[in-house]
């Protein structure tokens, strides 16, 4: 069996079971793991400590979880995260668990604090959000949740917004003519126009078929109204698993799958759709285009005029990245760090060896389907979860936009290859 064979069958499972695979994540430890630093004053030590809870480490935290949603509350820099699949993986096939909480992080003391309230959407995975910096919330649209480990999906079209300084949920009703129910959407929130932007996902109910989608939503967030945006020129071509940023004044959307989107290849252009005149515009690619490669469950960030491409996962032979590239306003691609490298390729489903990956271990775990949100006020990222070779993430990373440079916040064994987490006599890559 060819390298990159084993490894995108080694996908489809977690593809189609909805979470990552390799070994078992046991139930959440609420204690904090060995290891972890209750200091991470740092290059934080100039925030200020917030009003509010008291600023000390907890013990507690969210269990691990993929496809969340999250953002960063540009007042306090606490991350907020919402939803997730935080269900167990055992000897590579998951159980799916959709969840409803909503978590507050403050980086400042590395504490974790629950905050629902009575009302909140339902458990779910794989929602567009954006952070409204307008009204100060984050806004959640869609996903899909399943009771069971078979079956058929239930979709969702319904918008949510928490409000970042009461960490209230409310739910918005449009009027209009609403998008389908959908999950893996992408979205930006257009200050401008004070509205949620919205493209792509897919619409299939069934967890053996995509039916992606190219259209173009707009969610009026004064008039709470929703309209089909009537774009023209060649809008990419339908997709899930895409990610797309707010650019100046225009959405940049990079990557995804399409309808064969559990076995690649993955999606590798990227096009832009002018906010002020509905036109779509592909970006002609070039420069390190080979280390950029066809990925899904990445993220972009803006900085400046460009952006910056972080994780995912490839359709190649090392499959789950963390590395850093720059994708400039003139679609230059450069790599801002190289991240982990390929060593001996695995030979199986599931089989992956201990020198599966030479890791840079100023780098998060590779990782794909994360929460990142953009702390502005500190031109840093801040990065939570995601979905592994070796199960799922609880760790937190922030990621300083103008260096490049990770810093860990909380660090978890959840997820981990077996050489980070210290352990010695790996038998394979995750134990």
């Amino acid at each position: 069996m060819g390298r990159r064979t084993a490894v995108k069958l080694f996908y489809i499972a977690s593809l189609l079971l909805f979470a990552p695979a390799c070994t078992t994540n046991a139930a959440p430890d609420n204690a904090l793991p060995d290891g972890a630093s209750s200091d991470t004053a740092g290059s934080d030590a100039a925030d200020a400590k917030p009003d509010g809870p008291r600023c000390e480490a907890s013990s507690t935290q969210p269990a691990p979880r993929g496809d969340g949603a999250g953002v960063v509350d540009p007042a306090t820099g606490r991350l907020y995260v919402f939803g997730g699949d935080t269900g167990p993986v055992v000897r590579c096939i998951p159980a799916p668990v959709f969840n409803a909480e909503t978590w507050r992080y403050d980086p400042t003391c590395d504490r974790w604090d629950a905050v629902m309230g009575e009302a909140h959407p339902s458990p779910r995975s794989r929602m567009a959000w954006a952070l409204d910096t307008r009204r100060r919330r984050m806004v959640v649209f869609g996903g899909r949740f399943r009771a069971g480990s078979t079956g058929s999906y239930t979709l969702y079209n319904d918008v949510w917004a928490f409000d970042l300084a009461t960490e209230t949920w409310e739910a918005i009703t449009p009027e209009g003519e609403a998008p389908a129910a959908r999950s893996n959407a992408a979205a930006v929130y257009d200050p401008e126009r004070d509205a949620l932007v919205l493209f792509g996902g897919n619409t299939s109910v069934s967890g053996l078929t995509f039916t992606p989608r190219n259209d173009t939503w707009a969610l009026d967030l004064a008039q709470r109204t929703w309209r089909r945006v009537a774009t023209t020129g060649a809008a990419p071509t339908a997709r899930l698993f895409h990610s797309a940023a707010l650019v100046g004044r225009a959405m940049l959307v990079y990557g995804g799958g399409g309808a064969n989107a559990f076995m690649g290849p993955f999606y590798r252009d990227a096009a832009r759709l002018d906010l002020d005149t509905g036109a779509w515009s592909p970006v002609a690619l070039t420069g390190d285009t080979d280390a950029l490669a066809g990925r899904i469950s990445a993220s972009l960030v803006a900085t400046g005029g460009d952006a910056l491409l972080v994780g995912g996962h490839d359709d190649g032979a090392l499959g789950n990245r963390n590395d850093l590239l720059r994708v400039g306003a003139d679609g230059a691609v450069s790599v801002v760090r190289a991240g982990d490298a390929l060593g001996t390729p695995g030979s199986g489903f599931c089989d992956f060896p201990p020198d599966f990956a030479t890791a840079d271990e100023a780098s998060p775990e590779r990782r794909s389907g994360f929460v990142l949100a953009v702390d502005p006020a500190r031109n840093r990222a801040i990065v939570y979860g995601g979905k592994t070779d070796c199960g799922l993430a609880g760790d937190v990373w922030s990621l300083d936009l103008a260096a490049g440079a990770w810093r860990s916040l909380r660090s978890t064994n959840d997820g981990l290859s077996c050489q980070r987490t210290g352990r010695e006599n790996c038998r394979s890559l995750c134990n």
